[in-house]
């Protein structure tokens, strides 16, 4: 077995949305695909963010710009004294300061002048740097590495004088309940992946339709005929197909004109993944549940390309697609997971994994998974060596699936 490489001419990039006490989506923090625990310090690649994204190395800018939702992306001091962030519509831009340049009288009229422009500005907190810095007043927004910082007093003060807090690694709604008491105005972290079942809740008949096209296109097997059945006999389903196969960035030369066509030219596996990303956008209302699909397509893209890239106990990579699509459908729904998986033909393996059941053979890929998206370094670090993997190379597709998953819902109208 080969062990891949990550590509050193891919810029990886990830969004963390930032959400509002209401739980809407007020914006995202861009970071490096490194590693970036809580009280750990600043990864070096991290002040060059900003110039990374600005230089079309984020695939999904343009989808957050149009949603009109905030970038909140770090800097060097160089980039800031050569105003970088202008390329940015102000309204949209948020410039991260780290403590390190927080004490620099050079950078606070470039700052002053970035505010005046009407660039929100955000110091990453530091007891003994942010409370004395400069350019403090300048600023709008502190962020926290940790939700502990809350606690301290001189934070307390400065929130005083009509500063916004954003805590990151919130990890439940619990702690964001407690945050908002320390005055915490924004929260990132895992909390938004919790389930919250409403005790008798029934699916809309909407959901009910959308979760019965499901059924029929993964009982379909490889057969064109029933994959083409489902996707002709609904209007939006039709529509939001050919749109997308004949949009430019497929540049077929000719016009999709029908729904059997579309399909072979996308191919069976292609065509079914992408009715199931359409259909979950369909019972996806709101901005949690919005981040819930992006995250889902994500870990659906994620764990195939792991089984196609390693020869792990003969796993099928289209089980492992529809392992990661369906792994937040309790969430999105509302509904408890068996609930959720009562609908769907999965087999009652994939059923168990997905309820929890840490004795399935797919859980050390799911436990994987979860260590990338809360940058747990040290559970990183044991499933590496237990499954035998390269850690660069699985950090690589973890955020190379995140670009698919914004590429996919940027380019199907209605997801």
């Amino acid at each position: 077995m080969t062990t891949p490489h990550p590509s050193s001419n891919v810029q990886l990039l990830s969004r963390n949305p930032i959400f509002t006490p209401s739980m809407n989506v007020w914006g995202y923090e861009i970071q490096t695909a490194a590693h970036v625990a809580a009280d750990a310090p600043p990864e070096p690649d991290q002040p060059r963010v900003g110039n990374a994204v600005i230089s079309g190395s984020f695939v999904g800018l343009n989808a957050i710009l149009a949603r009109s939702k905030k970038l909140l992306l770090a800097y060097s001091a160089d980039q800031l004294h050569s105003q970088i962030p202008r390329a940015l519509p102000p309204k949209s831009s948020i410039v991260l300061v780290p403590p390190e340049s927080q004490g620099s009288p050079g950078l606070r009229s470039a700052l002053e002048q970035l505010a005046a422009e009407g660039h929100g500005i955000a110091l990453d907190w530091d007891k003994e740097v942010t409370p004395h810095a400069a350019i403090l007043g300048a600023a709008s927004f502190i962020c926290l590495t940790s939700p502990d910082q809350a606690r301290t007093a001189e934070l307390a003060t400065i929130l005083a004088l009509g500063k916004t807090c954003i805590a990151r690694h919130v990890h439940s709604r619990e702690a964001l309940h407690r945050l908002k008491g320390h005055g915490v105005g924004l929260f990132q972290g895992r909390f938004f992946k919790d389930a919250e079942i409403i005790p008798g809740k029934k699916l809309s008949s909407h959901q009910n339709s959308r979760l019965g096209i499901m059924n029929a296109v993964m009982q379909g097997g490889d057969d064109l005929d029933r994959l083409v059945q489902p996707v002709q006999s609904d209007v939006s389903l039709s529509y939001r197909l050919l749109s997308y196969l004949n949009s430019p960035s497929f540049g077929f030369v000719r016009k999709i004109s029908t729904i059997r066509q579309a399909i072979a030219m996308l191919g069976w596996s292609h065509a079914r993944n992408w009715l199931l990303a359409v259909l979950l956008a369909d019972m996806a209302q709101g901005d949690q549940q919005n981040e819930l699909l992006h995250l889902s397509l994500q870990r659906a893209k994620f764990l195939e390309q792991m089984v196609q890239t390693y020869d792990y106990w003969g796993f099928k990579p289209e089980e492992m697609f529809l392992l990661g699509t369906f792994s937040l459908l309790d969430v999105i729904l509302g509904v408890s997971m068996q609930d959720a998986l009562a609908f769907l033909p999965l087999n009652d393996t994939q059923k168990r994994a997905l309820c929890g059941d840490k004795t399935s053979e797919y859980a050390p890929f799911l436990t994987l998974m979860a260590a990338f998206e809360d940058q747990d370094q040290r559970q990183l670090d044991k499933l590496a060596l237990d499954l035998n993997i390269n850690p660069d190379a699985a950090r690589h597709m973890f955020h190379a699936s995140g670009a698919w998953a914004s590429s996919v819902l940027e380019a199907t109208p209605g997801a």
